[in-house]
């Protein structure tokens, strides 16, 4: 479905390319739960994955209500 983050090489590149936004948005995670994120794996890839899964959540709640 994501077929431009399928690789770590790709996770990473997009983890370098967006990485303020990520940092932000990790902060913002980690303010509304109180603690740390826990992290698995490979860091860059998990952030990759934290910050387009949350984009697309985004997307449909605010862009076009479906209010999942």
């Amino acid at each position: 479905m994501i077929g431009s983050l399928i690789y770590y090489t790709d996770t990473h590149a997009f983890f370098d390319h967006f990485h303020d936004e990520i940092e932000e948005l990790r902060e913002q995670y980690e303010d509304e739960l109180g603690e740390p994120l826990r992290i698995s794996g490979d860091l860059k890839n998990w952030l990759a994955w934290l910050e387009f899964e949350g984009l697309a959540y985004h997307m449909v709640n605010d862009d076009l209500g479906l209010g999942i």
